[in-house]
């Protein structure tokens, strides 16, 4: 079994289109890449990332609200060298978004041949919910990259049974132990392609079993020693803890929430169509109607799809369109078996194909706050979740402490979140001169602790955003206000005594 061809032959053309797909993947994520303003979510991580950048003491600060700290330690090199932090951090999800297309391209290599795995890049390329995702600094692109190069490790070393295939796998597997806590659903899918795939008549002979065992032993071991890097912080236990606000057993969710199981499964369906389009998702179905014929890959593709998805619906009791995104390459996998034979039949499909997604994208770059999102999706562009704004006040911020020499004293309303992250962010780097603190919750407006400061410094201001008020607060004056998509805004105001 050690025979079997680790990598496709490659002629001109071939490079040739992988250069097509690369320029494309590349030019449709990183144009305008900060069209969308940036998301609270956004603002925690990019904001941990360039704290551990500058504190080394703070590597692990991701775990003290029980988050896997990968992203953070990828963005922290971004961070150094480009200097818009939140373009910094959406390109670690570009680039993890990129790995995603290649090894979407391998996996249709590894399942069929290189044009299968070409029909998949293409797809991970205009398929919108990849692309909103690779474009956002939040976990989910780099989840699903992991998910992708799990499925093709698990297969190479299904049919080769060789220890550096295993080493480098669980490699991969601790790494993905890393990122986020649904990577374990993959880790454990790893066996599925010894299952399925491993065709020979020696199988379950004593001896095949005995080796595959030993190498998936070696994976394990190395996967959890990388998983446990995070015991050197003394936050680790809060990953157990987050984790229980978002899920709860299966046993609970029949007894208690059976209805939930439901809703979640209609939901899933719901915003895959959403945002595969329905074109491509309707390709997806019928893509595993074509693949019948083909059981044993039909199985396997169908264990990292359905796995996965059933472990979500089954134990979320909080439950966003974005957790879906890392089940997304193996719905298009199911798609590319779909394709018609020729390559000008498949060209026109894909062209077809594209309006949908193109649309989207068209969207995305210049009027994002009025995107297609789902109702589910509506906070990334209104209500306080939403930061459009934060930049700008930021940027007014730096210019005034400049032009008036002394200390700012900036209050937010919030003490964790899009503020006062988000202004820390846009500002830490920029000026010595603003000192922010955060309050909450605010009873008063302005706090009864703003108009104190404001006696000390005339130059005391308060940002307001998750409280919508009607008129000016007393002793106020409005300096820059931001409408979100909704009827909601963003305030800042310059206190008086």
């Amino acid at each position: 079994m050690g025979s079997m061809q680790w990598f496709p032959k490659l002629k001109l053309r071939d490079y040739l289109i992988i250069l097509a797909i690369t320029l494309a993947y590349f030019a449709t994520r990183v144009y305008h890449l900060d069209s969308l303003p940036i998301f609270v979510d956004e603002a925690i991580y990019s904001r941990w990332a360039q704290i551990a950048l500058h504190d080394a003491s703070w590597r692990f600060i991701s775990l003290t609200d029980g988050k896997q700290p990968l992203f953070i330690w990828v963005a922290m090199p971004f961070l150094h060298f480009i200097k818009d932090p939140l373009v910094a951090t959406r390109l670690v999800s570009v680039f993890c978004g990129y790995l995603t297309v290649v090894g979407l391209w391998y996996a249709g290599f590894l399942l069929k041949d290189k044009r299968t795995g070409y029909l998949a890049a293409a797809l991970a390329v205009i398929t919108p919910f990849l692309f909103f995702y690779d474009r956002f600094a939040v976990m989910e692109s780099m989840l699903t990259a992991s998910g992708i190069w799990l499925f093709c490790l698990s297969i190479i070393l299904a049919k080769t049974k060789r220890l550096d295939v295993a080493l480098i796998l669980g490699i991969a597997a601790g790494l993905a132990f890393l990122v986020k806590s649904p990577a374990q659903a993959f880790i454990m899918l790893i066996p599925a392609a010894y299952i399925f795939l491993t065709a020979d008549k020696n199988r379950f002979s004593k001896q095949s079993i005995l080796k595959y065992l030993g190498l998936l032993i070696v994976v394990y071991v190395l996967a959890e020693v990388i998983n446990n890097l995070q015991r050197l912080s003394p936050w680790m236990y809060m990953i157990a803890r987050k984790n229980g606000d978002f899920v709860i057993s299966p046993l609970t969710m029949l007894l208690e929430h059976p209805y939930r199981i439901w809703q979640n499964f209609a939901d899933s369906q719901r915003w895959l169509i959403a945002y595969m389009t329905l074109p491509i998702y309707a390709l997806s179905i019928f893509g595993i109607f074509k693949m019948i014929k083909n059981m044993p890959k039909l199985l396997l593709i169908s264990a990292w799809f359905w796995g996965p998805l059933f472990a979500l619906i089954t134990t979320a009791l909080l439950y966003r369109p974005r957790y879906l995104v890392f089940i997304v390459p193996f719905a298009l996998l199911y798609a590319v078996h779909a394709f018609p034979v020729k390559t000008k039949h498949r060209l026109m499909m894909l062209a077809v194909l594209a309006i949908w997604p193109l649309r989207f994208m068209y969207q995305a770059y210049f009027t994002p706050l009025t995107m297609p999102l789902i109702q589910a999706d509506q906070d990334y562009v209104s209500g306080w979740a939403a930061g459009n704004g934060v930049k700008e006040i930021s940027d007014y911020l730096v210019k005034r402490a400049k032009t008036v020499g002394t200390d700012l004293d900036v209050y937010t309303e919030g003490t964790f979140g899009l503020l006062p992250h988000g202004l820390e962010l846009y500002t830490s780097e920029r000026s010595s001169k603003l000192r922010i603190t955060g309050i909450y919750p605010v009873i008063d407006i302005p706090p009864l602790a703003v108009k104190q400061k404001s006696e000390e410094n005339k130059e005391t201001y308060f940002v307001l955003n998750n409280t919508q008020v009607k008129s000016l607060p007393p002793n106020s004056e409005e300096i820059l206000s931001f409408k979100k998509a909704d009827e909601s805004y963003i305030r800042l105001y310059r206190i008086f005594p």
